[in-house]
């Protein structure tokens, strides 16, 4: 299976239409683009009938059967777009299983998935499907809709900047990732704007920065991957975003709770250690793959590990500890400056 990014479809796209399309990620607006990008494109091959259908415990999979088999002479061809849910159960996946075996060149599959990972690869439809598109000659292609991280954010931007026509300083472009990082329709709405304020295409950072509002969006992950990392001012920036976008802190206790304690199992020893001693690191990738810890996230949790000690461990799990007692006597407790408190010395370890 070819796989590319969103930013990649259109140009494989105008290449050829593949008989089939995974798109996996939870950013919206990429979902949205390349799902529009694949229907645009499979009208032009004559694939004029779309059923979509967000696949749940009320999908009537019989009626999506029969409208595989029906394909007549005169039928227009169908393209299908099968919104799955995170978990794909066992009896999904023998419901998608005898699905695959329905298709037919008449009929384009397109799929979108929240994560996709080893696990699903080794499925039973997912290997039926790949067979499936190695028998066709156009293939099948999986398209990753993740939102950019910080790093690949700039490379992002200055795509989607040359696609209008638009030259961006250094500083404009660091301002705009700054200021809309994780919130990719913003992003592309505030490029529009300034596309049609300046007409010249030329952005400079006073230009950008008199158009530009803090609208950046960030989940509990990205305030626990920067705590990994030790970017403090990262983390209290997260951290007061999540505060606005009023996210329950107990959503942050228990995801950070489950971190530590990450960290207190893939650091277990069986004898006694001074509390004094840095983490070990020895036997860090067993430990991964023991635990099923995905690859992305194993440098995270390395550079933690490497930066502490067995006490600072234990006073975080303390500190975390006080914060709960405090919500369990008062559920409506401003522990925010609390959890600042932890985040700032999380970092400092």
């Amino acid at each position: 299976m070819k796989r590319v990014t969103a930013a990649q479809l259109a140009t494989a796209l105008q290449q050829q239409v593949a008989c089939c399309y995974l798109l996996q990620g939870q950013d919206w607006l990429l979902l949205d683009e390349s799902r529009q990008a694949i229907k645009a494109a499979a009208k032009t091959q004559q694939f004029d009938e779309v059923l979509p259908l967000a696949i749940d415990n009320a999908t009537d999979w019989d009626a999506l059967y029969q409208a595989c088999q029906s394909r007549g002479l005169f039928s227009d061809k169908l393209l299908i777009i099968l919104l799955l849910p995170d978990n794909i159960s066992q009896a999904l996946q023998k419901k998608l299983l005898h699905l695959i075996g329905l298709l037919h060149s008449d009929i384009l599959l397109l799929l979108q998935i929240p994560r996709f990972n080893l696990q699903i690869e080794k499925q039973t439809w997912f290997v039926a499907l790949n067979e499936y598109a190695a028998q066709q000659a156009t293939g099948a292609v999986l398209v990753n809709c993740q939102t950019p991280s910080l790093e690949q954010l700039p490379a992002w931007l200055q795509q989607r900047a040359k696609i209008l026509e638009l030259s961006i300083e250094q500083e404009a472009l660091q301002l705009l990732c700054y200021s809309y990082e994780s919130n990719l329709l913003a992003l592309k709405q505030i490029l529009n704007l300034l596309k049609l304020l300046y007409p010249d295409g030329k952005l400079s950072y006073l230009r950008v920065k008199a158009c530009v509002e803090q609208a950046s969006l960030f989940t509990p992950y990205q305030w626990l991957d920067a705590l990994l990392e030790g970017k403090t001012k990262r983390a209290v920036r997260i951290l007061h975003s999540l505060q606005n976008e009023e996210v329950q802190p107990l959503i942050l206790l228990r995801s950070a709770q489950k971190e530590l304690t990450t960290i207190l199992q893939l650091c277990a020893n069986d004898s006694a250690v001074d509390s004094s001693q840095p983490l070990p690191t020895q036997q860090l990738r067993q430990q991964f793959d023991r635990l099923r810890i995905w690859q992305n996230r194993r440098v995270l949790f390395t550079q933690a590990i490497r930066r502490m000690r067995y006490v600072d461990l234990y006073r975080l799990l303390q500190k975390l500890a006080e914060i709960e007692r405090q919500l369990k006597r008062d559920f409506d407790a401003d522990v925010w400056p609390q959890l600042q408190d932890f985040s700032l010395l999380f970092c400092k370890y």
